[in-house]
């Protein structure tokens, strides 16, 4: 007996509902039409990039100026929100980042730090390593040739809650929300995109596939060749010290160090009555074990820089990134589905941006003027090769 499916006709639809799929969800649902989100989970959850309780957050972002619009518009619409619901959505705490021209990795990306808030009129203070020292003795492994940039407007954005609002909002606005519904395949057909899911089956005249780590598997080799996914984990540290660590004392951190090969470890102040610290250094190698790896990684990006922190592991967290070669985010057309739209790779420095990337998204989708995009183009990674 054949099983009964649905069949939903669309406008638009949006796969994958992390924080770009849900902003972009959001902004599409706000401006009209039939709208439908599709998760093969219930957001948020703890399968992808988008939850973890902290999103580092900063103005002046080294990534490139191509950038500075989606953080821009990401923060006033942050802003926005906050003020109109009395929800709180990012804690000011101040963004520091600390490295020195000794490592390669932190230089160049000082520099650029720098140069792009003195060109923006972004508020911040250039700090030496003696002045590092004065304010945060917490800090024991600051090195002579260390330098730090301080925002002190920015801090970390609160993922969980700020996609309940989203998704919330957008089914107010009339959206309509498949949680739980995994997704088979997502093809071309006449007059737009057919998307084949469990139990329904959806016609779309414009698609946003926002799918993170799945990206590859329902869109096919070429993208997923583009593509590299890392499992990455947060470590909760007890805090012996726990004054030092609040935010009126301790900003929102990322420290490249050139002890550990210029590693960046980023670690975010505690709240309330927490007593755990949260360590987060991208790509670390973990032993299978949790005790061991937590050992080892309090041994090599704990102890020799941070006073006042206990070996004894309160959580340990995991999420996936999704990046492309050069890191950059993917926002273009498919080249073989139209009416399909990439938003991809975005893990790692892409939470910040998402409101604004949301926002941009809905108006390509609605054929309103975006900023240029050409920057996040499929068409970089295919240039120079036969036939393009």
């Amino acid at each position: 007996m054949a099983t009964h499916q649905t069949i939903l006709d669309v406008d638009c639809a949006v796969v994958g509902l992390g924080v770009m799929g849900a902003s972009t969800l959001y902004f599409l649902a706000q401006s009209g039409g039939k709208v439908v989100g599709i998760d093969t989970y219930s957001p948020p959850h703890g399968h992808g990039a988008s939850y973890g309780g902290y999103k580092v957050t900063r103005e002046a972002v080294a990534e490139g100026p191509a950038y500075l619009h989606f953080v821009r518009r990401s923060n006033a619409l942050l802003c926005d929100l906050e003020h109109r619901y009395g929800v709180s959505l990012m804690q000011r705490t101040g963004t520091l980042i600390i490295g020195s021209e000794a490592t390669s990795s932190a230089s160049g990306f000082l520099r650029d730090t720098i140069g792009i808030a003195q060109a923006n009129g972004i508020v911040h203070e250039v700090l030496p390593s003696r002045e590092l020292r004065r304010r945060y003795p917490q800090l024991i492994g600051i090195a002579e040739e260390d330098t730090g940039y301080l925002e002190p407007d920015a801090g970390f954005i609160r993922p969980e809650p700020l996609l309940d609002l989203q998704i919330a909002l957008a089914e107010h606005a009339g959206a309509e929300i498949l949680r739980n519904t995994a997704i088979k395949r997502i093809t071309s057909v006449s007059g737009g995109v057919e998307i084949e899911a469990e139990g329904v089956r959806i016609r779309a005249r414009q698609v946003v596939v926002a799918a993170g780590r799945w990206m590859g598997e329902l869109l096919g080799d070429q993208l997923a060749s583009l593509l590299t996914v890392g499992r990455q984990r947060t470590f909760t540290f007890k805090v012996r010290d726990a004054a030092a660590y609040r935010a009126e004392r301790f900003p929102t951190l990322m420290w490249f160090r050139e002890r550990v090969g210029g590693d960046c470890a980023t670690v975010f102040p505690l709240e309330g009555s927490e007593e755990g610290l949260k360590f987060f250094v991208a790509d670390t190698e973990v032993d299978a074990r949790i005790g061991q790896s937590s050992d080892r990684f309090f041994e090599q990006h704990v102890a020799p820089f941070f006073s006042g922190i206990s070996p004894e592991l309160q959580a340990m967290e995991a999420c996936y990134y999704t990046s492309t070669s050069d890191h950059g985010f993917l926002l273009d057309w498919h080249p073989d589905i139209a009416g399909l739209f990439l938003v991809s790779a975005c893990s790692g420095h892409g939470f910040k941006h998402a409101l604004g990337i949301g926002e941009t998204v809905s108006a390509v989708l609605r054929g309103r003027p975006t900023p240029d995009l050409s920057a996040f183009s499929l068409e970089r990674f295919f240039a120079g090769l036969p036939g393009h």
